[in-house]
């Protein structure tokens, strides 16, 4: 194999493709990355046990000759050396000579670079997924997925289900977290054919890094164990998760005794202010009594902080509810409203945020106990 390629399409195309790299693997072909040069294009490929990614490069493309190809030939080369040593080259054009063994020249202006490789055919195969999309968003849709929802995953393995976003396309897509002691739902406007599948988040979170363009348009084709997202020169497969997700429509009230319309950006500082003390539960307590809003936390090792806010209006019942600020500040992250809604029902019922103006996301807080 033989091929020139420009400097910054190699360093797009291999950061890329890394993010589906782990930086340990149980086999050491893993760690590397697969290139295949034909007449036509350039492929790269990374892979690991959760999500395997595929960019492409055409060696030429809107008249802007990108590569070219001497020799077709395929060999995997080392990821995280490749994608440092990339970076440093002296010159924009580089050139890929495979030789025997599978040892890789790499040139650049004077440098000249040998890098042991692997045999590509030992190197696993993608999924084979074909087929009508089930439905087609785009990236800015799936960035705010990822923002409005991601931080509600749970982070341990104990029940895998909740490590994942759950897609339910029904009358739309909606896009449902849960760790169990919080919950996050994202709704869009999509047509497709009803499906309900979980896809991890962190698999998600690496997709929405990859895009640029936020129109540009991605279509998802989901198979029985895959799912295949498929947008301009890039494939990228994720694994579905095992089980059933939580049904949570039953977790969300219906009506409230209290609501909570405040500055989105004040109660964010307040909070911020609050965790300074640093309380084993990470607990603040907010109390609406007499026309006031306080957020009170302690310890007793520090001492207390009440941050009264500023700014805000409330309807219904006095309440007095303890829950994590941290839970509360994720959530208030998912907003861009200028204010936003706390919906209660009593101290220990978990409550609603929703934005003033959006009514796309509904974020849900389980209260603690005190």
């Amino acid at each position: 194999m033989k091929f020139e390629i420009q400097k910054e399409v190699l360093i797009h195309a291999v950061g890329v493709v890394i993010k589906a790299i782990s930086p340990k693997v149980s086999v050491p072909i893993l760690s590397g990355l697969k290139i295949t040069a034909t007449s036509k294009e350039i492929i790269f490929v990374g892979s690991n046990n959760d999500i395997s990614i595929q960019k492409t490069v055409p060696l030429e493309e809107n008249g802007d000759e990108k590569a070219k190809v001497h020799e077709e030939g395929s060999v995997v080369l080392n990821a995280k050396f490749l994608s440092e040593l990339v970076r440093k080259l002296p010159k924009d054009d580089i050139s890929f000579t495979v030789e025997k063994n599978n040892v890789t020249k790499i040139k650049s202006g004077m440098s000249v670079f040998s890098l042991n490789g692997f045999p590509a055919e030992e190197y696993p195969k993608l999924p084979e997924i074909e087929g009508e999309a089930d439905f087609t968003f785009s990236a800015g849709d799936l960035n705010s997925i990822v923002k409005q929802t991601a931080f509600a995953a749970a982070t341990s393995e104990l029940r895998p289900i909740l490590t994942g976003i759950n897609l339910n396309l029904k009358d739309g897509l909606k896009a449902i977290v849960t760790d169990s002691h919080r919950l996050a739902i994202k709704e869009l406007k999509l047509a497709g054919e009803d499906r309900n599948v979980t896809i991890p988040a962190k698999a998600l979170i690496e997709l929405s890094k990859v895009f640029e363009d936020q129109e540009e348009q991605v279509e998802v084709i989901l198979k029985d164990t895959q799912a295949l997202f498929k947008s301009h020169n890039l494939l990228f497969y994720s694994r579905l998760l095992d089980g059933t997700f939580p049904e949570v429509s039953r977790l969300l009230p219906t009506t409230f005794n209290t609501t909570l319309k405040v500055d989105r950006k004040g109660l964010s500082a307040a909070l911020n202010r609050c965790s300074l003390i640093e309380s084993k539960n990470k607990v603040v307590v907010l109390e609406v009594k007499d026309k006031q809003a306080v957020l009170t936390v302690s310890s007793p090792e520090v001492g207390q902080i009440e941050e009264y806010l500023e700014d805000f209006e409330i309807e219904g019942k006095d309440i007095k509810i303890a829950f994590s600020y941290k839970f509360t500040q994720d959530a208030l992250s998912a907003f861009e409203d200028e204010k936003v809604q706390f919906q209660f029902v009593e101290a220990l019922r978990p409550f609603i945020i929703k934005g003033e103006k959006c009514d796309s996301v509904t974020q849900l807080v389980l209260p603690v106990r005190t």
